[in-house]
């Protein structure tokens, strides 16, 4: 849930739902305004999902950020949530003085309801969001621990490289010769491998530079500053459009560019290889 991409497509979800939500739920609530029946309840519906999405946006980006350098517990997870509907309530609550919607409501009345309304709106999507995150979760520990135990037992008598995350927790076991290369995303990397001749991957909580320590030795090194490449799986290389580049094996197929500072280290590699 700490994914860039995840948590600016929850942004987009909340979004959609909130507006078919409202559509649904305004004519049974005295404290909404939002419409489309006048020039100025359409601009100010339009103006204030503009500021809530680019808070929600501007949130997300800041919770990425914080990501990649703390450790991002349950609690500190939903209090930062939490904080994002303290501040659309309050954007919530100014549009509808400023604006002077008409609302039947006196102010302190609006303090009370305007939180609650916010709180519905924004609790039904969060949560679909919180159990898809869970259910994705389980499915991939589930699918790890099948690939895991089944490479230990078929692989006991070969060398298994253990990866483990940021917080050293033994997260999965692959051989060598399995893996078809690595990306890195700020904290995280996603390590591609094959599974059954299927091109599979898994995001893991750890930096690049532990990876190539837990790598040190094997055939998979750097290849440029956020990829790493298994050189036993390279069946094409050479020079493209200028820059050196190496192509990998079925079922992956990917090419890579290797850049000038990594380009040695490979081609070392893959002279060792022959």
């Amino acid at each position: 849930m700490l994914q860039k991409r995840f948590l600016l497509c929850t942004v987009l979800f909340v979004s959609l739902f909130s507006m078919l939500f409202m559509v649904i739920y305004q004519p049974f609530s005295a404290t909404t305004w939002f419409g489309f029946g006048s020039m100025k309840k359409a601009g100010v519906t339009a103006l204030f999902y503009l500021v809530a999405v680019l808070s929600l946006v501007v949130s997300k980006l800041l919770l990425v950020k914080y990501g990649n350098d703390h450790i991002v517990s349950t609690r500190r997870f939903l209090l930062w949530h939490l904080a994002e509907f303290f501040v659309i309530a309050t954007e919530y609550y100014f549009f509808t003085v400023y604006f002077k919607l008409g609302l039947s409501h006196e102010l302190p009345q609006l303090l009370i309801r305007i939180p609650s309304c916010v709180a519905l709106i924004l609790a039904i999507p969060y949560s679909m969001v919180w159990f898809y995150a869970q259910y994705k979760a389980k499915k991939e520990e589930l699918e790890l621990f099948k690939v895991t135990h089944k490479r230990e037992t078929m692989e006991s008598g070969r060398h298994l490289i253990r990866f483990s995350d940021s917080q050293g927790k033994h997260k999965m076991s692959l051989s060598e010769d399995s893996i078809y290369y690595i990306e890195s995303q700020d904290n995280y990397v996603q390590i591609f491998y094959d599974l059954e001749g299927k091109l599979s991957s898994y995001l893991l909580r750890c930096s690049t530079q532990r990876i190539e320590e837990d790598l040190e030795g094997t055939s998979v090194v750097r290849c440029r500053r956020s990829f790493l490449v298994n050189t036993t799986k390279i069946v094409r290389y050479g020079k493209e459009h200028g820059h050196f580049t190496v192509t990998l094996d079925q079922p992956s197929g990917k090419t890579i560019t290797v850049t000038p500072a990594y380009y040695r280290t490979v081609l070392t590699k893959l002279d060792k290889r022959s």
